[in-house]
């Protein structure tokens, strides 16, 4: 049997999420496209504060492109 560390899990800010992969020069759909959204409307509404939550699979997907999308540098202005 293993033994695992649970961690309290803190609310995640998915409109910063978004805008920081938006500032790297990512659209609204290769967003969708990448992280299994049914559309980059729904895209938007957790970009806009519309919709609150999102599935475990599409959060997952949507946090590791965060990882690697904040590893760029800001596109200029």
């Amino acid at each position: 049997t293993g033994v695992f560390r649970i961690r309290r899990m803190k609310s995640i800010d998915w409109p910063k999420t978004v805008s920081d992969i938006l500032l790297r020069g990512f659209t609204l759909q290769q967003i969708a496209d990448q992280c299994g959204f049914a559309s980059r409307g729904a895209v938007h509404d957790l970009k806009t504060g519309a919709s609150e939550t999102c599935s475990y699979e599409r959060g997952c997907a949507l946090l590791l492109m965060h990882r690697r999308a904040t590893r760029r540098k800001l596109l200029p202005a």
